[in-house]
């Protein structure tokens, strides 16, 4: 008689306490606790920060990649999880025989061969669809976002979650320079330093997101390519407006809620924002953000992953043969 969990191997290039991560490494550690709090067994490989010795985080065992023959050993998964443009997963993952394989797909990859896993995971349709020449399972899912990890009450900046072109630094750098009474706040992005800005814009390191948003008044999503708004959704459980580039994946994840601003037309960027000034707007948008933040269900996200990922276990899922060095 089976068990009630599986044995699940993650491999991810970093998690938890090794990095201060990014939105896509946050929405596999937002799953992978949702597992462990279902009664699943899971264990994590780090490809690229990895821990000195093997360590445990949140009911989770955590192992550095030189000790990755170990973690298959220890775990011997019946399923495996990785990300989508990981180059050293693949490697694990071929010696893992049949064991079912869930590719998580965080972003519009060069790249667009999936391969042939059981499963793949999408944060939208709008991903889903940068990728024709995939007809396996498919699995189109928001991104789980605790609203307690991110509420807090607003600041008074006017706030870019990136450094990058891709992030819209070019259109934040142009809107502060014609805004010179308005501070502005940009988040470096990890290893990247940005050019030169204006001089009411602050740069900061990347931190704990409820600081940012305690922060920020206003966010800006001037993106040239987002597989999902994870920032926006973030910043709108605050009740903070989103000005954003209209993107599919960014549509999905704002709806009616944020407004929507091509990002090459900066008049447009700096009318709404001075539009955002008046009180009375502000707080009805705000409201609007909010409700719409609201409405997600971050419980009901981490229980259909959860389930599909149970699925596969029912398929007749192979644990990870003994491996030879």
């Amino acid at each position: 008689m089976r068990r009630n969990g599986l044995r699940i191997l993650v491999i991810i290039p970093v998690y938890g306490r090794s990095s201060l991560p990014t939105g896509a490494f946050i929405t596999t550690a937002e799953y992978v606790s949702g597992l462990v709090a279902a009664g699943h067994s899971v264990d994590v490989v780090t490809t690229i920060k990895e821990p000195g010795e093997v360590y445990r985080e949140g009911g989770v065992r955590v192992w550095p990649l030189r000790q990755w023959r170990r973690a298959v050993q220890a775990s011997a998964p019946e399923l495996v999880i990785s990300h989508h443009g990981d180059r050293k997963a693949p490697r694990i993952i071929a010696r893992l025989g049949r064991t079912h394989h869930l590719l998580m797909v965080h972003g519009l990859a060069d790249d667009t061969d999936l391969g042939r896993p059981a499963l793949v995971w999408f944060p939208s349709a709008g991903c889903r669809a940068h990728y024709p020449a995939y007809r396996g399972r498919a699995l189109v899912l928001p991104p789980p976002i605790d609203p307690a990890r991110y509420r807090t009450t607003p600041g008074t900046l006017v706030t870019l979650n990136g450094s990058t072109t891709a992030k819209g630094a070019d259109v934040l750098a142009q809107v502060a320079e014609q805004m010179p009474d308005t501070p502005f706040l940009m988040v470096r992005a990890a290893g990247h330093t940005p050019g030169l800005l204006p001089p009411n814009v602050e740069v900061m390191d990347r931190s704990d997101p409820r600081s940012v948003y305690a922060r920020t008044r206003i966010l800006l999503m001037p993106s040239t390519t987002e597989s999902y708004g994870r920032a926006g959704v973030e910043a709108m459980l605050s009740g903070i407006p989103v000005l954003a580039a209209p993107l599919p994946g960014i549509r999905e994840a704002l709806g009616q809620a944020a407004t929507y601003i091509p990002r090459e037309d900066t008049t447009r960027w700096v009318a709404e924002l001075r539009r955002l000034q008046d009180p009375a707007t502000y707080a009805q948008v705000a409201q609007r953000c909010r409700a719409h933040a609201e409405g997600l269900d971050y419980p009901a996200n981490l229980r259909r992953f959860e389930v599909e990922c149970r699925s596969l276990g029912a398929t007749g899922a192979r644990p990870a043969p003994a491996l030879r060095r």
